[in-house]
């Protein structure tokens, strides 16, 4: 044992001669006891300070406390994707004679067979209850009417929404607009800018689109006003006898009973984010004319324990663009998942596993026919057992899903992106249009309509129309027009009567007749008819450049280690150098302890 001391006294005393750890260099040289003992306490002592003092710095450290700065327009600004949606659905133009008096009892049969046990009235059930019971029912049938077969053509159509597009000064139109499908708005269009021309605009300003738009309003009263000619009908129909022949209610239906005016919503998203999820949005009234100033900000946070975020790469999922009937021509594109993405499909998870199939009232990926909604054509008249089965558990399960909403958005809270860009839009409206121009207005935006007016001849993908084009007598131009004519009917039969050419009492010209009337539109046109179904909207980035809100650890792991170094150099005198002496002492120490032993065993055998 004292050749071990011995040993260790000896390695020590050899170490402290060379080392910078002044501490042990008194310890081991000092030839006074009292010396020794008091460097030994003082060494002890700085010891336990710099182990308090590294506890704090490591303390630091794991917080991941940071600071934020945020810079004025100090990087370049995008200009973003623009998704429009009509508060209607359905749109008015198309009328619904052409639904209920042909298609809906030639395809649906009237949807008499459709949930015959929830549409009688039940016993001592009040007429209030019963009316909202059947709101119900009727929700459900333009729900499996929309997932089953084919609504593009009577929703709104980018063609006859965008009366004037221009991006940067330069001449836009419907193809540089995509179809964007989804169960509250049916038909939205998404802008796609260009690239090239993404931040600046005329003059140095930022980037501009300007639109005028149709916003095939209607008005009218939200409950069913009796017709003589519909009575056969009615007698057949039992939710949509009240309901299906005007056009505010059924778009107050698809909106969950909440009115809405004439109008559009206008989202604004980045490029691969699903534009009707977490994006920002105005609402744009019509007969006004509105300025969006976008003011966009870059964050880039950093994730911490308190708010975490993901980095790149993100996760993307698939969602359904647009269908067509029957669930064919599934077209779908890949997005970033946000949160709300992952809570929808979290939701849509809980549907599947207990009803074996999804929900079409959110985001999905799947095939139309995989929808727990979908009526094959062969059920369209009858529905078969399975189907009202798998409809039930929807409205069961979907139900139970959305309760569980806040737990799942708190769950998938640290699914937050690091890096978003906020667009932080801003308007300003005023009435238009101004009295002055409304001849200039119903020459230039309303005559085309007649002049260039195209029956269903696209073949591009996604606006191929298939569902009520066989009981269309106009094209769906010449009937935004007769939609318009319908609301100033006796000024225009006056201003027709007056100055048309062609004699009526000529059978063989009755279609060059409805020509001529439809020509009579833009003189005929009262600016109320003109105002309550156009928009005009104006969105451009308020400069060229954008804010940026940047986050940093406050704590970098190079001052951790500057601080850690400093602490060790203030109490005990070490360095990096100090470290490697301190190794040294420990290998010295282990090469004369195995020489020692060996010494110890060769005297043995002697």
């Amino acid at each position: 044992m004292r050749a071990r001391l011995r040993t260790v006294t000896g390695a020590a005393q050899e170490v402290a001669g060379i080392t910078r750890t002044h501490g042990l260099l008194h310890i081991f040289l000092s030839r006074s006891t009292a010396r020794r003992l008091f460097w030994l306490l003082l060494f002890v002592a700085a010891l336990i300070g710099c182990t308090v003092h590294l506890a704090k710095l490591v303390q630091k450290f794991t917080e991941h406390s940071v600071e934020s700065q945020l810079k004025l327009r100090s990087e370049q600004a995008q200009f973003p994707e623009v998704t429009i949606c009509n508060f209607k659905p359905l749109s008015a133009s198309v009328g619904p004679n052409i639904l209920v008096s042909k298609y809906f009892p030639t395809f649906w049969g009237n949807f008499v067979n459709w949930f015959k046990e929830d549409t009688p009235k039940r016993p001592q059930e009040s007429d209030e209850s019963y009316e909202s019971r059947l709101e119900t029912v009727c929700k459900k049938v333009l729900d499996v009417m929309w997932v089953s077969d084919d609504t593009r053509d009577i929703s709104h159509l980018d063609e006859t929404m965008l009366l004037r597009c221009r991006y940067n000064n330069e001449p836009c139109s419907y193809k540089n607009f995509s179809l964007v499908q989804t169960s509250r708005f049916w038909n939205c269009y998404t802008f796609h800018p260009d690239p090239k021309q993404s931040s600046s605009g005329s003059g140095g300003r930022g980037a501009k689109l300007d639109m005028v738009l149709f916003t095939d309003g209607y008005i009218g009263s939200s409950s069913f006003t009796y017709r003589p000619e519909f009575s056969n009908i009615i007698s057949k129909l039992v939710c949509l006898g009240r309901l299906a022949f005007n056009m505010i209610a059924i778009s107050r239906l698809l909106n969950n009973n909440q009115p809405q005016s004439n109008g559009l919503r206008i989202f604004f998203h980045e490029a691969k984010s699903y534009p009707l999820t977490d994006a920002e949005f105005v609402d744009v009234a019509s007969a006004r004319s509105t300025s969006i100033k976008l003011r966009p900000i870059h964050n880039r946070l950093v994730s911490t324990p308190s708010r975490r975020c993901s980095e790149p790469p993100l996760e993307t999922i698939n969602y359904v663009r647009y269908f067509s009937n029957a669930s064919t021509n599934v077209v779908s594109k890949e997005y970033f998942k946000s949160i709300s993405d992952f809570v929808f499909e979290a939701q849509q998870s809980i549907l599947q596993s207990n009803c074996g199939c999804y929900s079409h009232l959110l985001p999905f990926s799947v095939n139309t026919s995989d929808l727990c909604y979908f009526a094959p054509p062969q059920n369209w008249i009858t529905p078969s057992d399975a189907v009202l089965k798998r409809i039930s558990c929807h409205d069961l399960w979907f139900e139970h899903a959305q309760r569980r909403g806040q737990e799942l958005v708190k769950e998938f809270q640290h699914r937050m992106r690091c890096d978003f860009t906020q667009q932080r839009p801003w308007q300003q409206s005023r009435s238009w249009p101004p009295l002055s121009a409304i001849q200039e207005i119903s020459e230039e935006l309303i005559a085309p309509l007649v002049r260039h007016g195209m029956k269903f001849r696209r073949s591009r993908d996604g606006k191929k129309q298939h569902m009520i084009k066989k009981f269309l007598l106009f094209s769906r131009k010449e009937h935004v027009l007769m939609h318009l004519l319908e609301q100033d009917y006796w000024n225009c039969t006056a201003w027709f009567s007056y100055n048309r050419t062609i004699d009526n009492t000529n059978t063989s010209t009755l279609n060059e007749l409805l020509e001529e009337y439809l020509e009579s539109a833009p003189y005929c046109l009262q600016r109320r008819s003109l105002s309550k179904n156009l928009a005009a909207v104006s969105i451009n980035l308020q400069s060229p450049a954008a804010d940026a809100y940047e986050e940093k650890y406050k704590y970098h792991w190079t001052e951790a280690l500057s601080e850690i170094g400093g602490a060790l150099g203030l109490w005990l005198g070490i360095s990096v150098v100090s470290t490697f002496e301190l190794l040294e002492f420990i290998y010295i120490l282990v090469q004369r302890c195995r020489r020692n032993d060996s010494d110890s065993d060769s005297e043995e055998e002697s």
